[in-house]
Order: C-alpha cells, then sequence, then structure tokens
C-alpha cells in the first residue's frame, strides 16, 4: 500500500484531476477574495448550529404521545435495571442505537430529556457533517445551503429531538459520505486512512439502523474517481480508456475501497463483541422481525411513494432545479448525490411499513444536490441565462428555508407545550392509584407507564401492532410473562394489546376490570391468578 502511495502518487493524482469536475468546489481565489468574505459561510453556518441547537432543545422534556419514544424509554430503564438488550430487552433496531444514547441517560439523569439529549447532539453532528461534506464538492456557501435545508427539514427538525434511531443514524451516514470524499481528495497514506475511517462511520451509521447501507453508493463512486477518470474526456464526454489508466484507476480504487472494507468490518467485530452470544436474537429482532413485517397488508409500493414524494416536497425543489443546472452545464459532479438519492429511494420503497420519519433518509441526499448549485453556477453568472439561474435558485431556497424554519417553530412550540390528553390523565391516574413507584406492570402505552415511574417487563416494552400482527408477539408470552414475574396490573390503554389473539378473554376471567372508556381497560389480577 505504501509503495503504492510513493510509486504512483504522481498517477494517481492526474487520474484523480476529475475531481475539479467531479468532487470539488470551482472556487474562487482567496488572493482576489477578501478573506471575511471567505469566512463568512463559516459564522453564518455557526449560527445555523446554534438556532438548530435552540429550536431541538427547546421541548426536551415534553410529553409526547410517540408510542416508539416510549418503548426506547422503556428499553432503557430496562437496561438501566440490568437487563442484557436482545437477550432480554426486546430491540428490534439495530444494535448500536440503544448502547449510544445510554451513557448520555445514565450521566443526565435517567429521563427522557436526557435521552433525547443524545439525540439532539447527534442532530447537530449532522448539521456540522453536511456542512463540510457539501464545502468539499460545493464550496462553502454550497455547504453552508445543504446545512440550511437539512436543519428545517419537518421531519429532520422532529426526529431530532426524539428519541428514534432516524436522526443519529442519518447523521452518522452523512459523516460518512463526508469522510469519504474528504479521502477521495488525498493521495497515499492518507488516502488509505481516510478511506479506513470512512468504513468505521459506514459501519456506525449501518449498525445504529440498516437502512444506512446506502452511504456505500455515493462512497464508491467518489473513491472510484481514479478509475472513472480514466474514461473521462472532459467536458462531460466519454473517452476509451487506455490500458495504463485502466490498470493504475482500478488500483487505486481497489485499494480505497478495501480500506472502507477493512474499517467497516473492524468496527462491526468491535461493536458486536458484548453481543457475541446473542447474535441469533440480533438477526431474530433486527432482521427477521422487519422482514415478517413486510409481508403484512396493508402496504405498498404506491403508498411507500406517496410518503417519499411528500418527505421531498420541499427540499425537493432547489435538488430538481440543481439537476436541470447539472444537466445543462454537463456537470458530473452531481452523478454521486443522484446516485445517492436513487439508492435511499430503492431502500425506502421497499420497506414496510414506511413511516414519514425514515423518509428523512433522502434528505440529505437532496440537501447536498442542491449545495451543487452556486458552483456549477459560478463560471456562467456573467451570462444572461445564468445571471437569472442564480437569482432564481437564491431566491427559491430562501423560500424554502424561511418555510421551513416557521414550520419547525410553529412545530416546536406546539410540542413544547403539549400537555396529557384527558384520556392519558384518566389513564395516568388510574395507574398511580392501583400501583406502587417502581412497580412493574404490563401496557401498551410504554411512554405514559414511564412517565410516572413505572417499569414494563423487558420482553415487553415493545407491544406494537407490527409485532403482535407478525406473531412476534402472542397472548401466550404475555401470559407467561405476567406470570413469571407475578405481574398484579394490566393496563390496556392505545388498543395495541387488544390485538394479541385470546388475551383480553384470558384476563377478564382472571381479574377485577376497570373501565376507563374506550379501549381502556386496567385489569387487576387476584394474587396467584397470574399463573393459571
Amino acid at each position: 500500500m505504501a509503495s503504492l502511495g510513493r510509486t504512483n502518487e504522481g498517477e494517481v493524482a492526474k487520474l484523480t484531476s476529475m475531481a475539479s469536475r467531479f468532487g470539488e468546489a470551482q472556487t474562487q481565489d482567496s488572493r482576489v477574495t477578501p478573506r471575511r468574505v471567505l469566512a463568512l459561510p463559516n459564522w453564518l453556518a455557526l449560527a445555523l448550529i446554534l438556532m438548530a441547537a435552540a429550536i431541538y432543545l427547546w421541548p426536551i422534556a415534553a410529553f409526547s404521545d410517540d408510542t416508539d419514544e416510549g418503548v426506547y424509554w422503556q428499553s432503557l430503564r430496562a437496561m438501566a435495571s440490568g437487563h442484557p438488550l436482545f437477550s432480554s430487552v426486546f430491540s428490534s433496531q439495530a444494535p448500536l442505537f440503544l448502547p449510544s444514547l445510554y451513557p448520555f441517560y445514565l450521566l443526565f439523569g435517567q429521563t427522557i430529556a436526557a435521552a433525547r439529549a443524545a439525540v439532539v447532539v447527534y442532530a447537530l453532528v449532522g448539521i456540522v457533517a453536511i456542512y463540510w461534506l457539501g464545502a468539499q464538492i460545493g464550496g462553502k456557501w454550497g455547504g453552508l445551503i445543504a446545512a440550511a435545508l437539512l436543519t428545517v427539514d419537518y421531519h429532520y427538525a422532529l426526529q431530532g429531538r426524539t428519541l428514534q434511531a432516524d436522526a443519529p443514524a442519518v447523521a452518522l451516514e452523512i459523516l460518512a459520505v463526508a469522510i469519504g470524499v474528504a479521502a477521495s481528495r488525498r493521495f497515499g497514506r492518507s488516502r488509505l486512512a481516510l478511506a479506513a475511517l470512512t468504513g468505521v462511520a459506514v459501519a456506525l451509521a449501518t449498525l445504529m439502523k440498516l437502512t444506512e447501507i446506502c452511504a456505500l453508493v455515493p462512497i464508491a463512486v467518489y473513491l472510484g474517481a481514479p478509475l472513472l477518470r480514466a474514461f473521462d474526456g472532459g467536458e462531460g464526454r466519454i473517452q476509451r480508456p487506455s490500458a495504463a489508466g485502466l490498470r493504475i484507476g482500478a488500483r487505486a480504487t481497489a485499494l480505497g475501497l478495501g480500506m472502507v472494507a477493512v474499517g467497516g468490518l473492524i468496527t462491526t467485530g468491535i461493536v458486536l463483541a458484548p453481543f457475541a452470544s446473542d447474535l441469533s436474537e440480533i438477526w431474530r429482532q433486527a432482521v427477521t422481525f422487519h422482514l415478517a413485517a413486510a409481508h403484512l397488508p396493508g402496504g405498498s409500493l404506491t403508498g411507500n411513494l406517496r410518503v417519499i414524494i411528500r418527505e421531498a416536497r420541499w427540499a425537493g425543489l432547489t435538488a430538481a432545479l440543481a439537476l436541470g443546472i447539472a444537466y445543462w452545464r454537463r456537470d458530473w459532479r452531481m452523478g454521486p448525490p443522484l446516485l445517492w438519492l436513487i439508492a435511499s429511494t430503492l431502500i425506502l420503497l421497499r420497506q414496510f411499513p414506511l413511516f414519514d420519519h425514515i423518509a428523512i433518509l433522502i434528505v440529505p441526499c437532496l440537501a447536498l444536490m442542491s449545495s451543487l448549485a452556486p458552483a456549477m453556477l459560478g463560471p456562467v453568472t456573467t451570462k444572461v441565462t445564468g445571471r437569472w439561474l442564480s437569482l432564481g435558485f437564491a431566491v427559491l431556497t430562501c423560500a424554502v428555508f424561511a418555510g421551513g424554519l416557521y414550520s419547525a417553530i410553529k412545530t416546536t412550540a406546539h410540542d413544547a407545550a403539549r400537555q396529557p390528553s384527558l384520556t392519558v390523565k384518566t389513564q395516568l391516574a388510574a395507574i398511580e392509584a392501583y400501583t406502587a413507584p417502581g412497580e412493574t406492570i404490563i401496557t401498551d402505552d410504554q411512554y405514559a407507564a414511564a412517565s410516572i415511574g413505572r417499569n414494563v417487563p423487558p420482553e415487553l416494552v415493545d407491544t406494537s401492532y407490527v409485532r403482535v400482527a407478525s406473531g412476534f408477539l402472542t397472548a401466550s408470552q404475555v401470559e407467561a410473562i405476567l406470570a413469571r414475574d407475578n405481574v398484579r396490573v394490566v393496563v390496556f390503554a392505545t388498543g395495541r394489546l387488544n390485538s394479541a389473539h385470546g388475551l383480553q378473554a384470558w384476563l377478564s376471567a382472571r381479574s377485577q376490570v376497570v373501565d376507563l372508556g374506550g379501549s381502556g381497560r386496567v385489569y387487576l389480577l387476584t394474587s396467584g391468578q397470574g399463573a393459571g
């Protein structure tokens, strides 16, 4: 590897010269542009990050009716009580998600705010990473555009303060691509070291949420620049490559991608090592469960496409205009972000069920595509068409940012002031009346139970419709856990446990039933009846 860096560095540098058209911004010379102008995007990016932190932290301790937050909050509570993940605590997420939040949760008070704070940190890392990524391929103003669009995207702003895996995983995915671009612009040992670090980041993102594997598509293209350069005839033309160009380009590409694989495999091994005896359970809960859920009725490609279009409706406007400019300019730099978008979209189309928050997978791709517009238009701003396009893109970007910022602030203010509904208050009062603090109960509203200090059995942190309908949670399993832990109170609050066939009748035959209205029921089991 080192010998390649010494003997062929000149050839590799020549082959990767396509980066000026493929992976680097055409920026003005610092000797012409005042230093304060060059520094302005950095200061604006810092202001953007501080603004994002303020918005994301605003409702950090607010009440929520998000089912997933309740699942993960109870999962963290179970882990803090000594129950191991996967072997005891059921988790449908990849193995890094909950352990990555766990230190924050322990250090900052074991509250919902502590867990959400960890998510906020990841979300801010994502904004910094996309600024760096956009700046590398579209200049600092391009990086600022990408960061601004990501910050005010509705679902990124929402997930950036919600106890779920989406924002942390997307943040690490962006970081992986940014490091990959940095590696593609280096030579010799620094290129290989950064490629290995890219593999580390890809592995961390994928182990946070499996959908982030799509980051490998743009990374492979960027690190494949030496090989692709052999086909580049300039000005958007494709030429017949020479044998020498193919050989050297293929070697440099293979070494870069090989180091990505090495970094990824080592990282995966380190993360999975604590779960060495539970790998089969990880596969069953984090992979097989989702495969089974994909076959449930109700999902469709058409429905998924509607979710994707709904997520892309704002950032997609600037990305579409940037794509048109790239076609007009025959600018190949649009290739990797576009391929990233296609790969992400294909993954989302095959995701069943596809919830809106999962669709933020495409937002970094759209933001990165938009970031290229200033660099692509820079050389043609002296022409009438270029000036009009620049003005139109600037106005559109400002409008999308302003609309997104308004929506983010409005939604955040609403969430910060949210209080439990009358139905939830009735449920909370019933739980407090019939149970003691710290007592273990069984319920299908894990958030409500956690909010008043009640635990649930680790296997029942997730009682979602999907888990019940897919056969991963049955009435007999609930009955066995109830008897094992001598649980004396079961609360039906959301209707999810009602879908476990036979459970309601089994409980009714052994309990005093308190009707809470609607689908709400409290089952007070007689001592010893759980084993019956």
